[in-house]
């Protein structure tokens, strides 16, 4: 399949790769605006300078894209999907779907009105971990979850200048919406309500609040807790993946480092304490796999924008709770 990279900033030589390394995908074309971004990729990646466009509408129909993956900043996201769409190319769009969230709910409409695929590429869903314990969930292997507590400890994004530190509630946008999709994800429901508080540490170098207590109430009666410190000085115990643990009433399922573990721990029932085998994953990308899988089979894709945009309603019930004070209903926004 034919496909158009948007944005040779950082993060889109991640996708550039992918795509690259990916064997039913071919790069046809290139987009960035940035004139000094176009210059290095030509002579970093040694991208033919006649396949670099500084806009997408520039790209020529003759070659026959199938698809566009878009990584540029999240403030650009709805122009270019939109030019996407009426091009009649699916998009693939680096997470978040937005950074407002009525124009994330514009962009969604606009996509299903083109009647074209358009997923978001929330990756960390895709790991070994949440597979594993959604389908133990799924099995009842604890029996019915009646509670999740999250905890990420990281020092985070500690690069002078860059938006993640300049901007307001970038830990809790930038990394709260993979674990609130993974939470979503695991859980297999979605959620009602968000109550958070947000504050910073007398040491941090973020000039938005990068420390977090979140609580959420989902649709099935399950109780979720976010606590995150995004610039602690200590242990990192678990990486960006975070610490999880699900209550239920055969146990508990825990995320401790990498590895997966069942606990059961009560005077009424024999001590257990397992160990259990990961899942294997699709591939050395998941994500683009769904994709283009989800292209040839026309369905919607794992993580379609539709879908995502329940995950991005936790964010900004999350970030309005914080602002105002409240709990604040999903239903509200």
């Amino acid at each position: 399949m034919k496909a158009i990279l948007v944005g040779l900033g950082g993060r889109g030589y991640h996708w550039l790769s992918a795509c690259e390394d990916h064997k039913e995908v071919e790069l046809v074309a290139y987009v960035e605006a940035s004139e000094k971004n176009r210059q290095r990729a030509i002579d970093q990646r040694g991208i033919p300078e006649n396949k670099i466009f500084a806009d997408l509408v520039d790209v020529p129909k003759s070659l026959g894209a199938d698809f566009v993956v878009d990584v540029t900043p999240p403030s650009v996201h709805e122009a270019i999907a939109m030019k996407a769409f009426d091009l009649g190319l699916h998009l693939l769009g680096e997470k978040p779907l937005s950074d407002d969230f009525d124009a994330a709910k514009r962009i969604v409409f606009a996509g299903e009105n083109a009647n074209v695929k358009h997923m978001i590429t929330q990756n960390y869903r895709f790991n070994a971990l949440p597979r594993t314990t959604r389908r133990l969930i799924e099995d009842h292997k604890i029996g019915k979850i009646a509670q999740l507590d999250v905890s990420l400890y990281v020092n985070w994004a500690d690069s002078p200048g860059s938006h993640y530190v300049t901007e307001p509630y970038m830990f809790l946008t930038d990394m709260g919406i993979h674990h609130f999709d993974m939470m979503r994800y695991t859980l297999g429901t979605d959620p009602i309500s968000a109550q958070a508080i947000t504050w910073n540490l007398p040491w941090g170098w973020h000039q938005g609040d990068a420390c977090q207590i979140i609580l959420f109430k989902f649709e099935n009666g399950v109780f979720a807790t976010h606590r995150g410190i995004g610039c602690t000085m200590g242990h990192v115990p678990a990486g960006h993946n975070g610490e999880w643990r699900y209550e239920g009433p055969q146990g508990t399922l825990t995320w401790e480092g990498f590895d997966l573990y069942q606990t059961l721990n009560h005077r009424q029932n024999p001590t257990k304490r397992e160990q259990i085998d990961l899942d294997d994953i699709d591939g050395p990308n998941p994500v683009l796999n769904e994709f283009v899988r989800a292209i040839q089979e026309d369905r919607e894709p794992e993580c379609n924008a539709a879908d995502n945009l329940k995950s991005m309603s936790m964010v900004f019930a999350a970030v309005l709770s914080a602002k105002e004070g409240r709990e604040v209903l999903i239903s509200d926004l």
